[in-house]
């Protein structure tokens, strides 16, 4: 999977070989960013990211990654939700 930022560069991606997300660069080597990360570097993607990393962990239940990357997700999301919802002044 990748993503692209609204300048249509490559931004993100990630690797279903082992789990994992990276954020992309144009001039540097790929940076490995945890589950969270990357909801918080793309929240209007979450719905991607999510699904990238749901169905992963569906494929590999019981590995010590799937329970690393759910616990990931789950920090991200929880995250994202309270900043908007600060922002929102609904917290």
């Amino acid at each position: 999977m990748l993503l692209l930022n609204p300048e249509g560069d490559r931004h993100m991606a990630f690797d279903p070989a082992n789990g994992q997300f990276y954020r992309l660069w144009q001039h540097k080597a790929p940076e490995q960013i945890n589950g969270g990360e990357a909801i918080l570097l793309r929240p209007t993607d979450i719905d991607l990211v999510l699904k990238q990393a749901m169905t992963w962990i569906m494929q590999h239940p019981g590995t010590d990654r799937a329970y690393r990357l759910g616990d990931e997700i789950i920090a991200g999301a929880k995250t994202a939700v309270v900043y908007f919802a600060q922002r929102a002044g609904a917290v």
